[in-house]
């Protein structure tokens, strides 16, 4: 059904908003494709239209979770759509890209392909049902060809080399600065090493100062944010014992556990008796003995660094300082628990009640001088820590990274650094991994075209509407790339039909030839998630028959309050000749 029916059905109003969405991800396809740059909000604050208007808060990005989360989106099917993104993003940090999830865009379009192919079936009297049983009997042979198509790294003859495409391939079309190859090697140690990153195993922190070549990955992680507390401690420990001091809720204030080194707070309830002046002198000495035996317990454990969640008086600073030690305060959870993790400590949170176990260890705890401070006289301080022993916690520092550039290099590492620990099976994820360029799509295509007679005529015309949706995307590909993408997919075809599963496209040279030799390779996990979440969500679409307004108000949306403005004008036509009575769509 088209759009300039007088009516809007079901499912077709949620095929047309979903395949506007894609149309908005497609240019982002592909090695060879495009950014969007999404304002979130003008300088006059009063300005809606973007020309010629500067943002104040905008995102430039290729990564399509990071389009399809900024997108704007208030049509009632699109929280549907963003559940092919996964968890949303965490309310406690402001990390960009935390919970990039690779694979995005490819899900969005071939979810709205396999809808647009529905849509012409159901014009054909095709019933969803039907369909969605099609496309379940297409996902089982597809499953199966990408097992055919899967292999494991340590079946290749340099398993390190092709962990290094894997990563290279995740970044592909987003080498920012031009240090792919360096950051592809940064994901590999750091997948090696603390497997599938989450927000507090893998970090990625940037300055604009120096070179983006003089950018690390560190066994350890940064402190972009603070200092350490007091001028007359040291600025640097080698062989560093850390103390990690996690905080307390104030409801506990006043027990005799305060997070940080401070003194515990009296609660409202607290009363003080003061019968003469020696009192307040013998109130004021229990806070010095308890002072000093937390100090005496730190000199005893050889603690060099000391990192609180919360603050650390000065008169601890004196003490703490007085005994060597290197002090932070105020870290955030996230930051404290990357410390935690990469130095082997536990969070502790009553000072008084330390032990061995407790510390953690850091080759070199330093503190440098970053970038100018914003109006302010001198540099901006932060806190390295690296060399730690086995670390839990890994952190790329990159340099000469500022705004945009510094997000989009983060978003980009942590794809590829998901994207081997995928592939080497971390995280309980099935190891391995498949051609890539649309080799494993061109493939599955194939098999399911072939698989697709053995079954019933209507389940058969949505098997061979499944193959056609998967090729689009390396139609998508080729056709981002400047090539001809009807000649390109005849080329892939032929390939297939006489080779497996390894003729891919390979970009930006745009040569249809062997992907793996070319090291062109995608997570075995990733791809079959692809397949198995658009299918998932197109399946929930086809049941959708009707949407009933659940709220009191029956006023219509604006125009400019959905994503086509003429369903809009269809929902405001219809109200106006039935009243109030019915759904909202009918």
């Amino acid at each position: 059904m088209s759009l300039d029916e007088s009516e809007i059905s079901f499912p077709q109003a949620n095929i047309a908003a979903i395949k506007g969405i894609a149309g908005v991800l497609a240019p982002s396809l592909g090695p060879v494709s495009h950014d969007k740059f999404i304002g979130e909000r003008t300088a006059s604050q009063g300005v809606s239209s973007p020309g010629g208007v500067a943002y104040d808060e905008y995102v430039v990005t290729g990564d399509g979770r990071t389009i399809l989360d900024a997108l704007p989106l208030e049509h009632p099917i699109a929280p549907v759509v963003r559940r092919v993104a996964g968890d949303e993003f965490p309310e406690d940090t402001e990390t960009v890209g935390e919970h990039v999830t690779d694979g995005v865009t490819s899900t969005v379009l071939l979810l709205a392909s396999l809808l647009d192919e529905a849509e012409t079936l159901l014009e054909q009297g095709v019933h969803p049902t039907t369909v969605r049983q099609g496309y379940v009997d297409a996902l089982s042979i597809a499953t199966d060809s990408l097992r055919d198509s899967r292999q494991r790294l340590d079946s290749f003859s340099d398993p390190a080399a092709a962990e290094l495409a894997v990563a290279r391939t995740a970044m592909t079309g987003n080498d920012v600065g031009g240090m792919a190859d360096r950051w592809a090697e940064f994901a590999c140690e750091a997948a090696a090493e603390v497997g599938y990153p989450t927000p507090e195993t893998f970090g990625v922190e940037g300055v604009s100062t120096g070179s983006i070549e003089d950018s690390r990955l560190l066994r350890g992680t940064v402190l972009p944010r603070n200092e350490i507390a007091s001028e007359r401690m040291p600025t640097a420990v080698d062989d560093a014992t850390v103390l990690v001091l996690s905080g307390f809720e104030r409801g506990d204030a006043g027990d005799g556990r305060v997070g940080g080194l401070r003194n515990p707070e009296l609660t409202q309830e607290a009363t003080i008796e003061v019968s003469e002046p020696g009192d307040i002198v013998g109130y004021e000495d229990l806070y010095a003995e308890r002072r000093g035996g937390i100090i005496r317990a730190l000199i005893e454990h050889d603690v060099d660094v000391v990192v609180t969640r919360l603050g650390i008086d000065d008169r601890y600073q004196r003490q703490l300082a007085d005994a060597g030690i290197l002090a932070v305060r105020g870290v955030n959870r996230l930051k404290l628990a990357r410390i935690a993790k990469a130095t082997g400590a536990n969070q502790v949170r009553d000072p008084s009640d330390i032990s061995a176990d407790d510390l953690g260890y850091a080759g070199r705890v330093e503190q440098q001088r970053a970038e100018k401070r914003s109006r302010r006289r001198g540099r901006r301080r932060i806190v390295v820590f690296d060399g730690c022993r086995n670390p839990d916690s890994m952190t790329v520092f990159l340099r000469g990274n500022w705004g945009e550039l510094n997000s989009e290099a983060a978003r980009q590492l942590r794809k590829a650094t998901a994207a081997v620990a995928s592939a080497r099976g971390e995280h309980g994820r099935s190891a391995g991994v498949v051609p890539g360029g649309g080799a494993a799509d061109i493939g599955v295509a194939r098999d399911v075209r072939a698989a697709a007679p053995g079954t019933g005529s209507r389940p058969q015309l949505a098997m061979d509407a499944f193959a056609d949706a998967v090729e689009r995307i390396p139609y998508g590909l080729a056709k981002n790339a400047g090539l001809d993408p009807i000649s390109t997919l005849a080329d892939l075809r032929e390939a297939a039909s006489n080779t497996g599963y390894e003729t891919g496209l390979v970009l930006p040279e745009g040569v249809v030839t062997d992907v793996e030799e070319r090291g062109v390779l995608d997570p075995f996990a990733l791809k079959t998630w692809i397949y198995v979440t658009a299918v998932e969500v197109a399946g929930a679409v086809l049941r959708i028959d009707d949407a009933i307004d659940a709220k009191t108000s029956r006023e219509p949306a604006d125009e400019g309050d959905v994503i086509f403005d003429d369903h809009a004008e269809k929902h405001r036509d219809h109200l106006d000749e039935h009243g109030t009575d019915g759904t909202v769509w009918e």
